[in-house]
């Protein structure tokens, strides 16, 4: 299921971050977001109880991969855990949320698809796409 447009919620972060006021809890889910203009973000899904100063990936409320850095390297985040990937930078990264399998993934989509990373999910509260920009 493609989600075009997305409705953006009310809640206000202090940062330059904003989480859709659609939530899933149930089915399969596939959206996309075009990376190639920004030298700085993350893309990613969060539960509706993450902090309005709190930064994707950096709680146990919400999953991330995130392009930045001085050595602008692409990583995945949860809990305040990096993963670092070892990829090039993507021009549009595609999130797969199986909320059946407990799972989010990433990808890289170009000419072909490449999978980032995969985060197995441990929770049944609904899930939010989330995104947070530095620079475009």
């Amino acid at each position: 299921k493609v989600l075009s447009p997305f409705h953006w919620s009310a809640y206000e972060f202090c940062i330059s971050q904003v989480m859709c006021s659609q939530g899933f809890s149930t089915g399969c889910h596939y959206w996309e977001v075009i990376t190639k203009d920004s030298d700085g973000w993350a893309v990613g899904v969060a539960r509706e109880m993450i902090g309005k100063r709190d930064k994707l990936g950096r709680t146990e409320h919400s999953w991330c991969v995130e392009w930045l850095g001085p050595k602008k390297q692409l990583s995945a985040w949860h809990k305040d855990q990096e993963t670092l990937l070892h990829k090039d930078k993507p021009l549009k990264v595609g999130v797969f949320l199986e909320l059946q399998k407990k799972t989010v993934s990433f990808y890289s989509i170009s000419d072909k698809e490449m999978l980032l990373h995969t985060f197995e999910i441990s929770t049944s509260d609904p899930l939010y796409p989330a995104f947070w920009l530095y620079t475009l």
